[in-house]
């Protein structure tokens, strides 16, 4: 291993995933020695460790870990300057986050990093790195695998596997793979399941529940998400997709589904959902909580329900997704009900819509006929200008003027950009040092660093589009610029009945101003020429 005079501060750091405890042929991967190998290697070689950091029990392959998360803010703050493994596995198996941590991160910092085992000191390098990693890489490929096929064979013999039981069910304390009916929980499927075969819409079901009090499942059920519920008072707010999946779960009459949704990959801690088809469903694995004709009544009225838009129609409407509440910024939804003659379609916000009253905003309805068809005679005049008065050579003109000025007005909004996150730098700075100091508590510290944090996030994500944007303001780009601006409106002009991909190639976003008796609708296009004459039409 490499030696030179610099002082290193070293971390230490120890994992051990659930798949190691069952390996019974690796006893050196136990955290005691780990932390026997590290000690001793780190007092021959005269190496101080100044903190321990011990992940037990989570995977290699995410870096999702409490005590890594903590280790990688221990650097940052200048606390440690070289981190110690038994091997790199220890520090991860996923083979390109582990190099990446490895090769980029700690080098960018100024780490030393040192996997006793596999002979690896980042001070000397090794030619043999990318290999060592692939073999860990495979390992947990094959341990993933045989994990998925072990869950598969379960699922299909209705064991449950779920980490929480579902809703108005508990994990019987004598099997933790079969459930029993949970007495108070139940009491709330049973209500939701009444009030909805009682006329009450899912919306006022949602309302009713939130308004008394009645703590939402992951609130009930005591997941890590549900700890960090504050809203209505840490009861939560119940959503409509919550009661329509309680209405349509087929577990309250008896049957066992799952494999509704799977990892992306093995490396990741997204996942997707399945296709109703490919659920795993054993029928009669638990009591019912609703009687099957119940059920099969509300799936009726699930089925025979006002249309309301759903992702599969989502294209139908010309402004789907286009649509923001001017007040607390969220997306509108187009919502319909039926009529003896053609359905009557509105707008909605969809966050009020979620929340009611207590999300602080409107309902901001409007009706969607209407404002279609004022928005498509906005655009046809619009169109009409563009083309009578604009001419290639004097928009080129035109245009790099507008994008000289817009050029400088970015390069202002940059430099405050750059001015604020070094503010927030600094405040971070401050309060670490006032932690260390005693003047603050670590809590308050943790608190208020993170909100800061949030904000110094969201402050170079801004910086980072500014600057994208820069670069791309040329000359040959304000031509094209122009000659795209002018295609999408001819485009336009020339269909009888505009199409979703016309419209979203000329405007951005429209937003509505909910003004109580009357609405204000903005609408903001792609193309700055467009903006400025729809601001001379005003």
């Amino acid at each position: 291993m490499g030696n030179n005079n610099k002082i290193y501060n070293c971390g230490n750091y120890l994992r051990l995933s659930k798949e190691d405890i069952n390996n019974s042929d690796d006893e050196s991967s136990s955290i005691q020695s780990q932390r026997m190998i590290n000690e001793g290697f780190a007092k021959h070689n005269n190496l101080t460790i100044v903190k321990e950091y011990v992940d037990d029990g989570y995977s290699g392959g995410n870096f999702d870990r409490p005590a890594f998360r903590q280790m990688i803010e221990d650097i940052e703050n200048g606390i440690i300057n070289c981190v110690i493994t038994k091997d790199l596995s220890r520090l991860g198996r996923e083979m390109y986050k582990t190099g990446k941590y490895i090769e980029e991160y700690f080098l960018e910092h100024n780490i030393r990093y040192i996997a006793i085992n596999d002979s690896y000191d980042s001070n000397i390098g090794d030619s043999m790195l990318g290999l060592r990693l692939s073999v860990n890489d495979l390992y947990l490929r094959d341990v993933s695998k045989k994990v998925r096929s072990s869950f598969r064979v379960k699922q299909q013999r209705g064991e449950y596997i779920g980490s929480f039981a579902c809703y108005g069910y508990m994990k019987n304390p004598e099997d933790n793979h079969k459930l029993i009916i949970d007495s108070e929980a139940s009491k709330i499927v049973r209500l939701i399941y009444n009030l909805y075969l009682d006329g009450l819409g899912i919306t006022k079901i949602c309302r009713k529940l939130t308004n008394e009090k009645i703590a939402i499942p992951i609130v009930y059920k005591k997941e890590p998400r549900g700890l960090k519920v504050t809203e209505n008072e840490g009861f939560g707010i119940w959503k409509t997709s919550t009661v329509r999946g309680i209405l349509k779960n087929q577990m309250y009459i008896g049957n066992m589904v799952q494999h509704t949704n799977e990892k992306i990959s093995y490396n990741q801690k997204r996942r997707r959902r399945i296709k109703e088809e490919g659920y795993i469903i054993v029928e009669n694995t638990h009591e019912p909580i609703i009687s099957k004709e119940d059920w099969d009544k509300v799936q009726k009225m699930l089925k025979d329900k006002s249309y309301t838009p759903t992702e599969k129609n989502f294209d139908r409407f010309l402004f789907s997704g286009m649509m923001f509440c001017g007040k607390c910024n969220h997306t509108l939804g187009i919502s319909a009900k039926k009529t003896k003659t053609a359905p009557s379609l509105y707008t909605h916000c969809n966050h009020y819509l979620r929340k009611g009253k207590i999300s602080g905003c409107t309902p901001n309805r409007l009706n969607y006929h209407l404002l279609e068809k004022d928005i498509i005679a906005f655009l046809n005049e619009i169109g009409e200008e563009f083309i009578k008065h604009y001419d290639l050579r004097n928009l080129i003109e035109d245009s790099i003027y507008i994008y000289n000025r817009d050029i400088e007005e970015m390069e202002i909004k940059l430099q405050e950009v750059n001015k604020k996150i070094n503010k927030k730098i600094n405040i971070v700075s401050n309060l670490y040092n006032d932690k260390l100091e005693g003047l603050i508590s670590t809590d308050v510290y943790k608190k208020l660093s993170d909100n800061h944090e949030k904000e110094l996030q969201q402050l170079k994500i801004e910086k980072e589009s500014l600057e994208s944007r820069l670069k791309r303001f040329d000359g040959i780009s304000k031509e094209k610029e122009y000659t795209k601006c002018r295609k999408a409106i001819e485009d336009f002009m020339k269909l009888k009945a505009p199409s979703r991909n016309t419209i979203k190639n000329l405007i951005d976003k429209i937003v509505v101003y909910d003004k109580g008796n009357s609405k204000e609708v903005q609408i903001y296009f792609k193309f700055k020429e467009l903006e400025y004459i729809a601001n001379s039409l005003k």
